[in-house]
């Protein structure tokens, strides 16, 4: 079972015990993959779909801080206890594919293999990051360049090179990623479509080339070291998962 390009330079051995030990859940859209004051001891890894991370804010009104694409794991509010109780919760913002994968398999592979950690690390200074641009930014701009960055962040790349992003999300989860109102977000909706801006098109809306890299917010992809074959700095042979029945004794 595939799960994440951080893994193609363990060795088979090990891939297999921490795809033994994993499990791969469906979720329906706007289904709960986890829930804010749940307990779980599971980190949480995209492999198709969308989820949004969701805080409560003001007037126990829901808050998408941001998203999480195929590839983007939640780790939790720490990663230095085996289970922990989560401050946010994930809702599928489509159908969505999630590994889980216990905690205590992740933090020995970051402890036996110090690339994972520093690819989790890595995740998770660049969200911090571009959230901080975001936050600095955003009383700048303006609703339609605020709007525009938020689509961006949805779109996914065609194979023709155009950016689209799937009907099936719905402009509220828009206005609450954008911190915008709904009437606000559904005017300049309304006002990109008339400029050509954004196209409507089976399940999909087809967005400009001027549509959001403006704003510099970064697209929010995973890094380019981590595609599957790229070169790996650390390697720590004769890893024991702790699963009796999958322990590596050979080296790759």
């Amino acid at each position: 079972m595939y799960i994440h390009p951080l893994l193609s330079q363990l060795p088979e051995a090990v891939r297999k015990a921490v795809s033994d030990a994993s499990s791969l859940r469906e979720f329906r859209k706007n289904e709960a993959v986890l829930r804010a004051q749940e307990s779980t001891d599971f980190v949480f890894c995209v492999a198709a779909g969308l989820l949004r991370v969701v805080s409560t804010g003001s007037g126990e009104q829901d808050l998408t801080t941001h998203f999480l694409k195929p590839d983007e794991f939640y780790l939790g509010p720490h990663f230095a206890e085996q289970g922990y109780e989560s401050e946010v919760s994930l809702i599928a913002a489509l159908p969505s594919s999630v590994y889980m994968i216990p905690r205590r398999i992740v933090r020995s592979l970051c402890a036996a293999y110090p690339s994972v950690a520093l690819g989790l690390l890595d995740m998770k200074v660049r969200r911090l990051a571009t959230m901080g641009r975001r936050m600095r930014r955003v009383a700048t701009l303006s609703a339609e360049q605020i709007v525009g960055r938020a689509l961006y962040d949805l779109t996914q790349e065609r194979s023709d090179g155009k950016r689209v992003i799937d009907k099936r999300i719905p402009q509220s989860v828009i206005a609450s990623y954008a911190g915008l109102s709904r009437p606000v977000v559904n005017k300049v909706f309304k006002e990109m479509e008339a400029r050509g801006l954004i196209e409507r098109g089976g399940d999909v809306y087809t967005l400009s080339e001027r549509v959001g890299q403006a704003t510099d917010f970064d697209a929010l992809l995973p890094h380019e070291s981590l595609e599957p074959g790229g070169s790996s700095t650390y390697a720590a042979p004769d890893f024991d998962l702790d699963l009796p029945t999958h322990k590596n004794k050979s080296r790759k």
